[in-house]
């Protein structure tokens, strides 16, 4: 079965603490696949004499994005103007972008290719073994993960099939981690006013069901 194309562009690559101007391709080796390829390659440079392959790229680095948790769009930093970070459990991938359009077209293609991606803003509170303040809340199908700051850092991360309860309360929503989340097991109360919405969404995936889908499997106008 051949892959497909996510999103591809001349975007900025997050290379250690430097921006990279570089070809990015990002693939979907199947539909059933959780995971993404990650293609970057760099402007070969014309040599005397000799012509240019038909690509006129030379790839630079090839790798397979797994344990892939969440999409977040955030502002800029250090000479870009947006950035976009692909979360995953072992790293985060930074994308940097000078026009907001083409920002939210990656973030669009790559949250529809990957299934159930949602992420809102909720404040951790005090009494759990995460530091209470603002973060973001993702959920990326089967995986919930919080994060905070610029880039995003993951500081904490659950299979929505290892909690033990989970549900909306008054002014915000309150989960439990069962022992197969080690570290992660315990409570955790999230304050915020979507506390309903994420409760639907849990329940949603949970029973398998796609509530952010187009009704009979309809592929939606991606930018």
């Amino acid at each position: 079965m051949t892959d497909t194309v996510v999103a591809e562009g001349q975007v900025k690559f997050r290379d250690g603490k430097k921006w990279k101007s570089r070809c990015v391709v990002l693939r979907k080796p199947s539909p059933v696949a959780d995971c993404l390829s990650l293609l970057v390659y760099k402007e070969k440079k014309k040599k005397k004499g000799k012509r240019e392959n038909g690509s006129g790229h030379k790839k630079r680095l090839n790798v397979t994005l797994e344990g892939i948790c969440g999409v977040e769009p955030g502002p800029g930093y250090d000479g870009v103007s947006y950035s976009l970070s692909i979360l995953c459990l072992a790293h985060t991938l930074v994308l940097g972008f000078n026009s907001r359009e083409a920002l939210l077209a990656w973030d669009t293609r790559i949250r529809y290719s990957l299934g159930e991606v949602h992420r809102l803003c909720v404040n951790v509170e005090p009494g759990t073994k995460l530091e209470s303040g603002p973060a973001s809340l993702h959920l990326c199908n089967d995986l919930l993960v919080l994060t905070r700051g610029v880039p995003p850092v993951i500081i904490g991360h659950w299979k929505l099939s290892a909690l033990r309860r989970y549900g909306a309360v008054p002014n915000g929503f309150v989960f439990e981690g069962g022992t197969r989340c080690g570290y992660w097991a315990g409570v955790f109360f999230l304050s915020c006013s979507e506390g309903e919405q994420i409760s639907f969404l849990f329940d949603c995936i949970v029973r398998g069901i796609t509530p952010s889908r187009t009704p009979h499997g309809l592929r939606p106008v991606l930018p």
